[in-house]
């Protein structure tokens, strides 16, 4: 396939050495960040993999510089933060609502978009979703950006790989999005030849793979995802599809598969986002001058307690002077008949150092650090007294996650939404979704709105002026009660509603809350009309018995 982007001297170059000559660039610009990614991972994750550094697998877990375990708790504390609050696996976290306002109220379409809601929960709590999110979580954390990979599986349905930050490339449109990646990956000859078939490899591999114990060296590939912008649309077959995907054999420079997804299959987020670059900055990076300090004062403080502990001693030198030995346990050698006070045996000296001093610096880089990397937030009970009542407990959590809003609202948009969406998009094809009603299918499109405390806490003031505003016109209405005219209640429940999630299954249709409303209107009718024939039935018996004394009386004057 020919590669048809407009430059002269590419129109007759293979498609795969383009991709891979933009994938060198891209490549490039992501190494000035490797170094510094190292030196997070040392610190803070150590159980990823390595960025510039190359070992066998286990042997990269080495943590000789580490002498406190604060900066690798608090990225734990941090990825599980996120995970409780924002995508918490025992409760629901998402729903979805029409997107046209007109099938908001229709109770059909409710209830199918809340069937959706609890597979797709369930789906993903079946598969693999859970650990790979909470790895996302902590790779955004530390590193600044997190990829995610999203596959169709024949067993689980959905499938989720957080890709290892040093295997990705990303490529910018002018607005900041991520609109295409390069995917590193490395194989085996007899694991490429399962994946892609023995007739799409290289010759070299495929002389590998006659071999009689198939060498285990892997070999490079790349995969390139972005939108296809030139293909047929009324075809559906793989080439044709939105989004496309094109493996390419590095070494070899050929094709050796070229689909596509409907949807986006990958998804990126940056925690902190500066402009023209398209890699994220992380709480990590602010920290990591204090995480070098404080391991720096613990490694210092530790030889202080075991000279506390152990002190140096001094002993005769019979005859002979050592050098100097400051260290736990460490001998010197001193002329007994020039030691000053007298002589002396063997006996420990001083230089022990406070340790109570190092204790203490500890104790301040380690909040700094657990501040920086937002463990406060998340750890918000930890700080709780028994004086607060339980609206000032939420208000103070409330308030405290609303820090986190910019990197809330980059994972809402940039991996979460991206990755219902895809799911739906599976599930839908796989046929493991309910039937629309009519209505939805006239304008099927929806929103998601994500309802877990850390998603409701950004939305929490939204909620609060609708409030106060209810107040505000409950106390005018005290003065002019014409005031409660201008409030449409029903748009109040339903905008309340739709922040703080709650089940929409459990409100009226509109149809049904109109025939509701017109039944309550007919029953008040008939009982003002029965109340009025009644009064009116009163008024005539009265008038009846008026009418007899009248006569009685005119009787017994005749008498």
């Amino acid at each position: 396939m020919e590669y048809t982007k407009e430059k002269p001297n590419s129109v007759n170059t293979p498609r795969a050495t383009l991709l891979i000559d933009e994938y060198q660039q891209y490549k490039g610009m992501r190494s000035n960040f490797e170094s510094y990614w190292q030196t997070l991972h040392d610190y803070f994750y150590i159980e990823a993999a390595d960025i510039s550094k190359s070992y066998y697998p286990g042997s990269e877990l080495t943590i000789d510089h580490l002498f406190d375990s604060t900066t690798l708790e608090s990225a734990d504390v941090l990825a599980s933060g996120f995970m409780n609050y924002l995508t918490p696996p025992t409760s629901k976290w998402f729903s979805l609502r029409a997107k046209n306002k007109a099938l908001a109220g229709n109770k059909a379409v409710a209830k199918y978009l809340e069937e959706v809601a609890e597979i797709v929960s369930s789906t993903l709590n079946n598969s693999n979703f859970n650990n790979q999110i909470i790895a996302s979580y902590k790779s955004s954390g530390v590193y600044g950006t997190s990829c995610m990979l999203v596959e169709e599986d024949p067993k689980d349905g959905i499938r989720f790989m957080s890709l290892p930050i040093k295997n990705v490339c990303l490529k910018e449109d002018a607005r900041g999005r991520v609109i295409g990646y390069f995917l590193e990956f490395e194989y085996t000859a007899q694991q490429a030849e399962g994946k892609f078939g023995l007739e799409k490899l290289s010759d070299k591999m495929k002389e590998e793979l006659k071999q009689a114990v198939p060498p285990t060296n892997k070999h490079q590939f790349i995969l390139y995802i972005a939108e296809r912008h030139v293909r047929e649309v009324q075809k559906s077959d793989k080439e044709n599809m939105p989004i496309e995907a094109v493996w390419i054999d590095v070494s070899s420079k050929i094709t050796v598969d070229e689909g596509g997804y409907n949807e986006m299959p990958a998804m990126c987020h940056r925690f902190d986002k500066r402009p023209f670059i398209p890699w994220g900055f992380s709480p990590a990076m602010k920290a990591l001058p204090f995480s070098r300090l404080l391991n720096a004062i613990a490694k210092t403080n530790l030889r202080s307690m075991m000279k506390n502990t152990d002190p140096a001693i001094a002993v005769p030198d019979n005859a002979f002077i050592m050098p100097f030995n400051g260290n736990p346990r460490g001998v010197n050698y001193y002329n007994k008949n020039k030691m000053q006070g007298g002589a002396k045996d063997i006996f420990a000296f001083g230089n022990h150092g406070d340790p109570n001093a190092g204790l203490t610096a500890i104790e301040y880089y380690t909040e700094q650090v657990k501040s920086l990397m937002y463990n406060d937030v998340f750890l918000a009970f930890n700080q709780i007294t028994k004086q607060m009542n339980n609206p000032e407990i939420a208000e103070r959590i409330n308030e405290k996650m609303t820090m986190l809003g910019p990197a809330v609202g980059r994972y809402i948009a940039e991996m979460l939404n991206p990755g219902l969406v895809r799911t739906i998009g599976v599930l839908s094809r796989r046929g493991d979704l309910p039937e629309p009603p009519a209505e939805f299918m006239q304008d099927p499109q929806f929103e998601i709105d994500l309802i877990s405390q850390l998603a409701q806490a950004q939305r929490r003031s939204e909620l609060n002026s609708l409030m106060t505003g209810i107040q505000l016109v409950g106390s005018m209405a005290e003065l002019a009660p014409s005031v409660l005219d201008k409030v449409n209640t029903d748009e109040v429940v339903d905008t309340a509603w739709n922040i703080i999630g709650a089940p929409q299954k459990v409100l009226r249709d509109d149809k049904d809350l109109d025939a509701l409303r017109e039944s309550k209107a007919q029953q008040a009718q008939q009982q003002q009309d029965m109340a009025m024939l009644q009064a009116g039935g009163g008024v005539v018996e009265q008038g009846s018995k008026v009418d007899l004394n009248m006569a009685n009386a005119a009787k017994a004057g005749k008498e």
